[in-house]
């Protein structure tokens, strides 16, 4: 998986599926499967709470520590739906109320038989936040490629 940091506040991941982009993208849209996937590690899980993917739609998805019983929800509204190739929407820790909006954008293209997704989390003003973000979303997709 490369990384990339094309401004100071930009995170950017990239890596390729063996999956179609239509497949890759459900993963993404579909609560029942975001619930599989999307958590830094297996001692977490995730509860969707809400998945309204559209324009002007929001989610919200819970995570929590099995063993410890932390609990991190993030929430957003999405900004930008175009099936099969990007999604964007704006990303906030609402347990962390001090952190800004930032916002992810993830595209799609197909590459072979799979696809090469591209995610962009801008806003990150520190260097911290940059590297915890890369970390979490280095490890969901991680589970994401396993999960397809």
């Amino acid at each position: 998986m490369a990384t990339t940091q094309q401004q100071t506040d930009t995170l950017q991941l990239q890596r390729t599926f063996a999956a179609p982009p239509e497949r890759v993208w459900e993963a993404w849209t579909s609560a029942e499967a975001m619930s599989r996937w999307f958590r830094p590690a297996d001692d977490y899980a995730c509860t969707v709470h809400a998945l309204d993917v559209r324009p002007g739609g929001r989610y919200r998805l819970e995570l929590t520590h099995a063993p410890k019983g932390v609990r991190h929800v993030v929430s957003g509204t999405y900004e930008a739906v175009e099936p099969p190739r990007r999604l964007a929407f704006t990303w906030r820790w609402e347990d962390n109320p001090a952190m800004p909006d930032t916002r992810v954008t993830i595209e799609l293209r197909p590459r072979g038989g799979g696809t090469e997704l591209t995610l962009t989390h801008t806003r990150l003003a520190e260097e911290k936040l940059r590297e915890d973000h890369r970390h979490g979303w280095t490890r969901c997709l991680e589970r994401l490629a396993g999960a397809l």
